[in-house]
């Protein structure tokens, strides 16, 4: 018989739940046999009080640590009875022959069963599971009834659960046909994301997931409602005990575990706030807003609403008694998961009520937009979640240049939680967390492509103009080859790069970072366009296209090793918006020299006005004019009135003296007010009142900008560019361009300024 006291209590959980949540063992033993302990997996720890003893420990391996997880994860959802430990077997009989069935990881709560099969390996590798799946098809019958005598009227779920293997198509099929839930990591972190915020309600999500269509035992389902009419959707009002919500509700976070799935656009609430929420309910705190929800019946018997005796003048809207879905995930929350998990585990659960709005079959894109538009002016909605929601909302829409947004975002995505993408799971997705290595947004892909030529722009007119590069009739095709595309060079990349590719983004990794895959990118694009230059169609023939970025991209592999400490911070603190040209542009230099004939649009003036070889020469130039601008001007103004500090604005004169004193109290040392007038003070100081056209005009315009319109502020437009560069000197990424070195050097011939 099953030993059903090796699953432990409700009291039992929490301890249990500590031990496991470690990933060594513990013991204590006699010095002496230290040497001994080693042979076996121990290690040192640390002394005891006994002098002849030591705290030893022990790895555990990765096997144990993986049925670790799924058992914490579940005890963290509230489920009240797991298995003590991994010798907990089921007894059960087929045919009237006993068995035995070892379980990884049982657990239970006050309706639902849950038995994990767990697979663990080291390293990543391929693996097909078809002779272990129909092992588990065979003793799932016998075990279900073995646990329905000790926990009748229950649902039970198997689920597969794998770690670092690559489950096939056919394998994950073979699943579905036998009912067996899979879990591969990406669904395991979600969960494990949802419980770290939403903690035992999470369980919810969990049971919708595994229970779709499932009835719920129990439950009563009719409740009094009005029906009508609203944007041409039939909707209904009720008010609801938040229990029952809670169990037909579901909502899917946009995450890289939903992968395909819609509609995914919830953001996943904080902890903090869920509590507070919670704190407020449970302190008689109520919220009188409506929740919104989805319910779908297509497909499906129809909602079924029997209308009262007596109705009302108003032949617009309907009293009656609605019979809701009385199944699992059948109510999809648009608006108020936060107001709704509020309520697990409080003790108003069953007695509160809380008012809903109900649609039938709303139109999946008007449920997004319907969000949008309640979490606009909340500013709820982040730049990255926007992102992603834009791949769903705009994929079908009839204005094209929104399409070709769905479809930035759409790739952008694809590159992120594609399993066949170099960049799996380096992408941040919806409200997927951030860490070290997942920390590429969305926003960067999205912007980078919008700077190639892989799609065709529009004007705003909605018409045409060139077609871009992969640009198919509609956007399932031009997804299909732009995605290979960009798959197939970020392999290539990978291949070369694999040192570099595992390093740590935020420490001394300088490939997996959003600039650099912003430049990468724009060089694919490069890439692209010489090939097509040399003949290749990436519409005719994709595999050889991308064969071909090989010649281009090999360059990169010396490039990157021979860089010195030096250059790969100047590639790291490039910020802002030029942060991903600028790496871009080092690519794209990289590959010259390697193929001469190499040279992409706007190579060249880039390199013109980034050769830093004039950067002393021009600092030298902007010291020296500023130098004499300031001995002049002062020394006029001292010549022409007695009184010269009213000729100089006010703001102006009292940032320089607050700078003098401020000087003096870090130095003791004193000096003159004018001193501190920088060259943009300078420019203030000579177009104040009458200063331009009585002193300054003649001797501070250039030679080459006598005729210029614009007035006195356009002719002192170079003295505002030499104090905008004078405050960038000292920067990694500090640059003169071509036509500011020309200036200066202008500046540098009518030096030292005085009158003719």
């Amino acid at each position: 018989m099953t030993d059903w006291d090796k699953i432990l209590s409700q009291a039992e959980v929490p301890i249990a739940m500590r031990e496991r949540k470690k990933t060594y063992t513990e013991k204590t033993t006699w010095r002496v046999a230290l040497e001994k302990e080693k042979t076996e997996g121990w290690y040192f720890f640390k002394d005891t009080k006994n002098p002849d003893k030591v705290k030893v420990r022990r790895d555990k391996s990765e096997s144990v640590n993986f049925e670790n997880r799924l058992w914490v994860l579940f005890a963290q959802m509230g489920f009240e009875r797991l298995n003590r430990d991994a010798h907990f077997e089921i007894e059960y009989s087929i045919k009237t022959q006993n068995h035995k069935k070892q379980i990884d990881v049982f657990a239970a709560d006050e309706e639902t069963v849950l038995v994990v099969e767990c697979k663990c390996a080291e390293k990543p590798k391929e693996k097909a599971w078809k002779t272990e799946l129909e092992a588990i098809k065979g003793y799932m019958q016998g075990v279900r009834n073995e646990i329905s005598k000790e926990f009748p009227n229950h649902n039970i779920k198997f689920i597969f659960a794998t770690q670092n293997y690559i489950v096939g198509k056919s394998d994950k099929d073979l699943m579905d046909e036998f009912g067996i839930a899979y879990f591969d990591e990406k669904v395991i972190k979600y969960y494990e994301e949802l419980a770290k915020h939403l903690g035992r309600c999470s369980r919810y999500q969990l049971l919708g997931a595994l229970f779709a269509n499932n009835k719920i035992k129990g439950m009563d389902n009719r409740i009094p409602a009005i029906q009508g009419k609203m944007g041409g959707y039939t909707y209904y009002a009720f008010s609801i005990q938040p229990e029952i919500l809670l169990k037909i509700g579901y909502v899917l976070h946009r995450s890289e575990a939903n992968e395909g799935m819609m509609p995914t656009y919830q953001r996943i609430i904080k902890k903090s706030r869920l509590k507070s929420v919670h704190d407020f309910i449970e302190n008689k705190g109520f919220f009188p807003n409506s929740l919104l929800i989805s319910i779908d019946t297509k497909n499906k018997r129809p909602l079924q609403f029997d209308l009262a005796d007596k109705q009302g003048a108003d032949d617009v809207t309907k009293l009656g008694i609605l019979h809701l879905p009385n199944v699992y995930r059948s109510a999809y929350i648009i608006d108020g998961q936060h107001r709704l998990y509020g309520y697990s585990d409080s003790k108003y659960a069953k007695t509160n009520s809380i008012p809903v709005v109900a649609f039938e079959n709303m139109d999946q894109k008007q449920q997004v937009k319907l969000f949008m538009e309640i979490n606009e002016n909340q500013k709820a909605v982040s730049k990255n979640l926007r992102n992603t929601l834009n791949a769903d909302l705009l994929w079908v829409s009839d204005n094209p240049i929104e399409r070709r947004e769905a479809l930035r975002s759409r790739v952008a995505q694809d590159l992120g939680d594609n399993s066949g993408s170099p960049l799996a799971n380096r992408v941040i997705i919806g409200e997927d967390q951030s860490d070290d290595f997942r920390c590429i947004t969305l926003e960067m892909i999205c912007s980078a492509i919008k700077d190639t030529t892989f799609l065709t722009k529009f004007n705003k007119d909605k018409s045409p103009q060139e077609l871009g590069i992969f640009d198919s009739d509609n956007n399932d095709k031009t997804l299909l080859l732009l995605e290979k595309y960009l798959f197939g060079c970020f392999k290539y990349i990978k291949e070369l790069l694999p040192e570099e590719w595992e390093k740590n983004p935020k420490q001394d990794g300088i490939v997996l970072f959003n600039n650099a895959i912003g430049g990468f990118i724009r060089l694919f694009n490069d890439v692209a366009i010489e090939l097509i230059k040399n003949g290749y169609d990436p519409k005719k023939n994709i595999d050889e296209f991308i064969e071909e970025t090989h010649y281009y991209l090999e360059p990169l592999q010396d490039y990157f090793r021979n860089l010195t400490s030096d250059d790969k911070q100047e590639l790291r603190s490039s910020y802002g918006g030029n942060g991903p040209k600028d790496y871009w542009r080092n690519l794209e230099r990289a590959i010259h020299n390697a193929h001469e004939q190499f040279i992409p649009d706007g190579y060249s003036k880039y390199w013109e006005d980034h050769d830093k070889s004039h950067n002393e020469d021009c600092i030298r130039i902007m010291t020296e004019a500023e130098k004499s601008a300031r001995t002049f001007i002062v020394s006029t103004l001292k010549e022409k009135t007695a009184n010269w500090i009213q000729e100089v604005p006010k703001k102006v004169y009292l940032a320089a003296d607050s700078a003098k004193t401020k000087h003096l109290l870090d130095t003791n040392e004193t000096l003159e007010v004018e001193e501190f007038f920088s060259m943009a003070d300078l420019s203030s100081i000579i177009t104040n009142g009458p200063n331009w056209s009585s002193y300054f005009e003649k001797v501070f315009t250039l030679p080459s900008e006598i005729k210029k319109a614009g007035g006195k502020k356009a002719k002192i437009e170079w003295m505002i560019t030499i104090d905008k560069l004078q405050k960038n000197v000292g920067r990694a990424n500090f640059n003169v361009t071509k036509q500011q070195r020309e200036m200066l050097l202008e500046v540098e011939s009518i030096l030292p300024f005085r009158k003719e």
